[in-house]
């Protein structure tokens, strides 16, 4: 009797158990993954020291006669595009990164803007624009065409004073001699809010980069996020410009609807880059998502807020990327144990 009674507790403990793990909120598996047997083993947090922004020096010199630099601003976003005599900024910063913003600049010799482009009314992305505008002197300032009425715009519009104003739509561009900056959203049918964010396309002979800022794809929030209708990454990937560039500049901190597998598959990214940085007591960005997005499409990870400013320099033809804190195995490792593993970006 007593044997029974063993096996009958036995046999409800098992019933229990898997009940129990039945009854849990099963998470989506991760893709099947093999490291390569070379590499070290996974370290699951950078200790890399980080930047000092404060006193963040640059080289001077251009090295080659085009270079893109995306700035680390922390959870705010400025890309500097630049020729021997061009000088095009996307974007200015939030308006506390502001002070690091010019003095950035003002280490890389820029003396004068040709172009400064304005994404949308996010702070995170506009706010240092008044800033920039009363140190530097602006040819011509872009607009996505939105109503902008808040505070924050008026101000800008104070500092813009008599700098023509361009509300720009699909197919706009500039060309200077090999360089070419165009329009790729909004587009001439628009969606309003986020969706009318400027998205760039930047090239440079035979090189091209796409540059998102402020935008998000609706719907594509999951991991295989492989179509979108109507969205922003629709529409860009349904457009006649050509949009294959081997450099990517991420919208939105790599929030998880940042980027649809639609736009990553057309655009073919080698290496992405994405403007972040603490964003407390949230952290929302990265997202894990999105960067296993990324990963499944092959594309070389950067994030600002462990590399610094990432600089990208091409002859027209071939590009070359590189970052101020190296962006070493131990880098790539940490990446892969937030992806796979669900490691926190944000751990200390």
């Amino acid at each position: 009797m007593r044997t029974q009674l063993l096996l009958l507790c036995l046999v409800l403990g098992g019933f229990l158990l898997s009940f129990g793990c039945l009854g849990e909120q099963a998470s989506p598996a991760a893709p099947a993954y093999n490291s390569s047997p070379t590499l070290p083993p996974v370290n699951p947090i950078d200790n890399t020291p980080k930047p000092n922004l404060t006193n963040y020096t640059a080289p001077s010199t251009m090295t080659s006669p085009f270079e893109l630099s995306f700035i680390n601003l922390s959870l705010s976003d400025a890309t500097l595009i630049r020729t021997s005599n061009r000088t095009v900024l996307f974007d200015a910063g939030s308006a506390d990164m502001a002070p690091t913003l010019v003095a950035y600049l003002r280490a890389k010799n820029i003396d004068h803007i040709d172009l400064l482009v304005l994404s949308s009314d996010d702070p995170a992305f506009v706010g240092g624009a008044p800033e920039v505008l009363r140190n530097f002197p602006v040819t011509e300032v872009w607009t996505n065409g939105g109503n902008y009425s808040d505070y924050l715009w008026s101000t800008i519009k104070s500092s813009i004073g008599t700098v023509p104003v361009r509300s720009v739509s699909y197919g706009d561009n500039r060309t200077w001699g090999e360089m070419e900056v165009m329009v790729v959203n909004p587009q001439l049918t628009r969606l309003s809010g986020d969706g009318d964010s400027t998205v760039l396309k930047v090239s440079y002979g035979s090189f091209c980069s796409l540059l998102f800022s402020n935008s998000v794809a609706a719907g594509a929030s999951s991991i295989d996020a492989g179509t979108v209708t109507g969205g922003v990454d629709s529409r860009i990937v349904s457009g006649p410009i050509p949009v294959t560039c081997p450099v990517l500049r991420v919208s939105h901190h790599g929030s998880a609807n940042s980027a649809s597998f639609q736009l990553l598959n057309q655009v073919n990214p080698t290496d992405a880059i994405i403007s972040v940085g603490p964003d407390p007591p949230q952290n929302l960005y990265p997202s894990p998502t999105l960067l296993r997005r990324l990963v499944l499409n092959n594309a070389t990870v950067w994030t600002t807020d462990r590399l610094g400013t990432v600089t990208v320099t091409s002859d027209g033809t071939t590009y070359h990327i590189a970052s101020e804190v190296s962006r070493d195995t131990a880098f790539g490792h940490f990446l892969e144990n937030v992806v796979y593993s669900g490691a926190d970006y944000w751990a200390p």
